[in-house]
């Protein structure tokens, strides 16, 4: 499979991701609101049950994968905020998987806290990528973080793929802490 195909399906992946996570904050508004007409967050959630800790695995597990497939197979060199997501995401695959076999759902303090480091360095490398004068001279590993490999439909960088993945793990986590205090 060519670049160009694998590139898209990945962006296409993090705007599926961003979907479900939307979808996600948003029942848990309205189970919260009690404007859900019969649908209760616990409810609609509750289909998920047993999965939660899975699926976020399979996210963290598709995002080490793209990202070791970019610097790998493409030889994209990654910038020092590239890394640092890295830093935060390729735990998340042992971690994840781990309590996902076990059943051990009190995984999610760790497993949040690293996901939400690893979106706030998204967050700020796609900010320093769209506005190139926040980030003056933070890259130091030769490839300038403001710059962008590619982007695809006018904001899907790497960056955005990463904060993607990172928010629809804390989305999955928050739906396994609602899954467990039922």
């Amino acid at each position: 499979m060519d670049f160009l195909t694998v590139r898209l399906f990945f962006a296409l992946l993090a705007l599926a991701a961003n979907v479900a996570t939307l979808g996600i904050i948003v029942i848990a508004i309205l189970g919260r609101t009690g404007a859900s007409k019969g649908k209760d967050q616990t409810g609609i959630f509750a289909s998920l049950r047993g999965t939660e800790l899975w699926l976020a695995f399979g996210v963290a597990t598709t995002a080490t994968l793209g990202s070791l497939y970019l610097s790998e197979i493409v030889h994209l060199i990654p910038c020092t905020y590239c890394w640092y997501q890295r830093i935060a995401m390729y735990p998340l695959v042992v971690i994840l998987g781990i309590a996902a076999w076990r059943k051990d759902h009190g995984i999610r303090i760790y497993a949040a806290t690293l996901a939400i480091i690893g979106a706030v360095i998204s967050s700020y490398h796609r900010l320093i990528q769209a506005v190139p004068d926040l980030g003056g001279s933070a890259c130091s590993s030769g490839v300038p973080c403001t710059a962008a490999y590619f982007t695809l439909f006018g904001f899907v960088t790497i960056p955005y793929m990463a904060l993607s993945a990172f928010l629809l793990i804390l989305a999955l986590l928050y739906v396994d802490r609602s899954n467990s205090d039922v």
